[in-house]
């Protein structure tokens, strides 16, 4: 299944793209704010040109797994994208990814705190990555 992640933020949304069989997940620049509708048909063009079959949000859950301020807002925005998508938007948990990224990034010679960007695009990577991983999980114990 290829999936479109994304790891929105105020400034930017980082954007991942699997391959067909979701296995492998890739960053795509990442795309830049402006009006949430700009931004939705933006995500719903890139998911249709990529050939997505699904479209997977990450949700920024507390520590404790709590749904905050910055989840409620997501959730709002996830909600604006499920009514305009015609393919399946899914919600999946992004604690930690940005440090994750960050640590991959490092380990890659780039200096995240220089390119915003690129670490948006590598955390949706992970998110993406856990998602499809978490995917695969059940589907296999369903089968036995």
């Amino acid at each position: 299944m290829r999936a479109l992640g994304l790891d929105v933020g105020d400034a930017r949304i980082g954007l991942a793209i699997s391959d067909p069989n979701g296995v492998i997940c890739l960053p795509i620049k990442a795309l830049v704010r402006t009006e949430e509708s700009d931004d939705l048909a933006a995500i719903l063009d890139l998911a249709k040109r990529e050939g997505a079959e699904t479209i997977v949000v990450g949700l920024p859950l507390s520590l404790d797994g709590s749904h905050g301020p910055a989840a409620r807002k997501m959730r709002r925005f996830t909600s604006a994208l499920r009514k305009s998508a015609d393919i399946p938007v899914e919600s999946y948990d992004e604690r930690f990814t940005t440090a994750e990224a960050e640590n991959r990034l490092r380990a890659a010679g780039y200096e995240p705190s220089r390119d915003r960007a690129r670490l948006d695009s590598m955390a949706a990577v992970i998110i993406l990555e856990s998602f499809l991983t978490t995917l695969a999980s059940r589907i296999n114990r369903s089968a036995k």
